[in-house]
């Protein structure tokens, strides 16, 4: 017996239809280099991780006078790995603030392989 071709899919079909087409939404709010029309800045999301990017400023101050008061040297290693998560956190905040302007900058569209003019020379 032939399938109907006008049968409807299945739920299982619509449920991944779905999740995907929600997957995909997400995925463009947070994307800097998205052209989607809907996408809109999350607020929130940018004041958290400020936040948590500002904590963690305090945590590596805090820990560099420490440090320095109880002669603990070989603690500077640690630090400094945390400085790199911190240096992360300020660039994932950077990208969210200013994601239009990193978009139209002609190297970023060049590494991300967008119609870019190559450099004249």
């Amino acid at each position: 017996m032939l399938p109907n071709p006008h049968a409807q899919p299945s739920r299982w079909t619509a449920f991944v239809a779905r999740w995907d087409e929600r997957l995909q939404r997400f995925r463009q709010s947070l994307d800097p280099f998205s052209h989607s029309a809907d996408r809109r800045m999350q607020a929130w999301a940018i004041v958290l991780l400020s936040i948590g990017v500002v904590a963690l400023a305090a945590l590596i101050v805090f820990g560099a006078i420490w440090i320095t008061d109880h002669h603990k040297w070989a603690l500077i290693i640690p630090l400094l790995k945390v400085l790199k998560l911190f240096g992360l956190g300020v660039a994932i905040v950077t990208a969210l603030l200013f994601r239009d302007r990193l978009a139209k900058m002609p190297l970023l569209a060049r590494v991300l392989g967008r119609d870019a003019a190559p450099p004249k020379g």
